[in-house]
């Protein structure tokens, strides 16, 4: 009998401070990532609400997880990612984990993303994001694993991200075009040219990029919130006219297009495919 080799996971799903949900349903968001992993029954997941410890978890891993609002590895543990990935290790980040630590800014009570190497070993970081909204996600390269039986294009309702993609050798697999400033009373402060890909128009929604023998996978949306971690003041008319906010959000995760992208990214991560 041919025994199956084990694939581990580890899984970070949090909120900051600790244990707070910091404005999004880490728990579903949790359990919708551990099963999708389940689904291939070789993968045995281990599971943290933030990066402490990391460096011990992923010692044997393939794959990293991460669905954060808040939650970030500090210097030493970003650069033990860093060679994780070197060696051969694939992090699939979803939503939130571009973002981290925000500072006040001077003379506002807005503040302002503040980027650490971190962002530098995962290839993005989140500047700011409009209202809720109903977005047109572009589809490119139909080739690779992450983007396979996706239509040309698909609409979801979401948190548009903007997204700084901070290394050339990234290959972005999915787009959105938003030119306009977000709302000045909503937002942190950002600079619109910050996350604007090389056509002026575009921002990057997901993107691959090779380090070493490893890889890392950013899939921007993602975003879900229930009446006690909802932290959205409104949205925006396309998802409600009177811009009041749903009670309950679910967004991409309940679209077909988003869950082959979740089934594909695993697939990646798991290297059953690619």
């Amino acid at each position: 009998m041919i025994m199956a080799t084990p694939i581990r996971a580890h899984v970070v799903a949090g909120g900051f401070p600790p244990g707070q949900h910091a404005g999004h349903d880490i728990d579903y968001a949790r359990v919708q990532l551990l099963a999708a992993l389940q689904a291939n029954e070789d993968v045995h997941a281990t599971v943290s609400s933030d990066f402490v410890d990391c460096e011990r978890y992923i010692r044997d891993c393939q794959l990293l997880v991460t669905y954060v609002s808040g939650p970030y590895a500090d210097d030493h543990t970003a650069g033990v990612i860093k060679d994780w990935l070197a060696d051969g290790g694939r992090w699939l980040a979803l939503h939130g984990s571009t973002g981290g630590k925000a500072a006040r800014v001077q003379g506002s009570t807005r503040r302002r993303m503040v980027k650490m190497p971190y962002h530098e070993a995962l290839g993005g970081f989140f500047t700011t994001h409009p209202p809720v909204q109903e977005i047109d996600v572009q589809v490119h390269d139909h080739n690779h694993v992450l983007t396979h039986n996706l239509p040309a294009s698909f609409v979801i309702q979401d948190e548009p991200y903007w997204v700084q993609v901070l290394h050339p050798e990234t290959q972005v697999l999915l787009t959105m075009e938003m030119p306009q400033n977000p709302d000045p009373d909503f937002a942190m402060i950002a600079d619109n040219a910050d996350s604007l890909l090389p056509d002026g128009k575009s921002r990057a929604l997901g993107f691959v990029r090779p380090l070493g023998e490893g890889a890392v996978a950013y899939i921007a949306p993602g975003h879900c919130h229930t009446p006690l971690t909802n932290g959205q003041a409104y949205v925006d008319v396309s998802v409600s006219p009177d811009k009041q906010t749903p009670l309950h959000f679910r967004g991409p995760w309940k679209t077909e297009a988003y869950q082959t992208l979740l089934a594909n990214a695993v697939a990646w991560g798991t290297g059953v495919e690619g």
